[in-house]
């Protein structure tokens, strides 16, 4: 890492909108660290990235692994500026595994990960000059397909992250029971988890007032998590992210959910 210069982790940025977002950040002046589960698959990645970038082993879904990382973090590195949350999967339409254990799986990496490894990372962004965290949603975690009752309940301004949890944890409960349906929520554990995400982003911009902290839907990209059936550049979708990322000294942009490169409706 070069002295002087913004440092930078992204989480899953060996492929898809993970990787051009650390090459666009690299490309803005930043030194970049990759996390990804395969270290070999990461290494080949931060060779291709170039010079500032280096690659870590992180799975956000093994607490074990986000403690090995963050130790390292501390040890390396006084101060972290930039966290982009980007690491995340998807179940395909075809996959034949139950539905209740797909959630478990969905809500453990898309949500519980990405607050686990934001909160093990808040000390070193703390000790930054503008630290800025963002993560990737999507458009899929709307609002709108949650009952009224349920909108309130995660849009409330005074909303916490214990009671987040609770809310999630409660969707988990109603799909192992087979009762979410009737009960207010989606049918779709990626979608609820990605709108927990969002949620997360609004309680931690309110907990967190030097910290600019923001959530983005990169779009229907064309990555290996849509099958390559979407119509926008990987390269593209990363945009968002990275705007959210650079955003100026006193900026006031916090709490926020983007598309296309400018502020979206929840």
């Amino acid at each position: 890492m070069s002295p002087g210069r913004r440092l930078a982790v992204v989480t899953g940025g060996n492929k898809g909108i993970g990787y051009y977002i650390a090459a666009q950040l690299l490309a803005a002046g930043h030194d970049v660290i990759i996390g990804c589960r395969s270290a070999e698959r990461g290494e080949a990645a931060a060779a291709a990235l170039g010079a500032g970038c280096t690659a870590a082993r992180l799975d956000i879904s093994d607490s074990s692994s986000i403690a090995q990382f963050v130790e390292a973090m501390h040890t390396q590195h006084p101060a972290l500026h930039v966290l982009v949350n980007n690491a995340g999967i998807a179940f395909k339409s075809s996959d034949t595994t139950p539905f209740a254990k797909q959630t478990r799986t969905t809500l453990r990496t898309n949500y519980e990960g990405t607050v686990e490894i934001t909160a093990a990372l808040l000390p070193l962004l703390r000790k930054a000059d503008n630290p800025r965290i963002v993560s990737v949603a999507s458009m899929a975690g709307k609002l709108k397909q949650l009952s009224p009752e349920l909108q309130h309940a995660f849009a409330s301004e005074s909303l916490t992250l214990p009671k987040l949890n609770e809310l999630v944890a409660q969707f988990e409960a109603d799909v192992d029971a087979g009762k979410h349906r009737e009960r207010g929520w989606s049918n779709s554990n990626y979608g609820l988890s990605k709108l927990a995400v969002i949620a997360f982003t609004k309680v931690l911009a309110r907990d967190e007032s030097s910290i600019l902290v923001n959530a983005c839907c990169p779009g229907y990209c064309d990555t290996d998590m849509t099958s390559h059936n979407g119509p926008r550049p990987a390269e593209v979708g990363a945009r968002t992210a990275v705007a959210l990322a650079l955003l100026p000294s006193g900026s006031s942009v916090t709490g926020q959910f983007w598309e296309n490169e400018q502020p979206s409706t929840w």
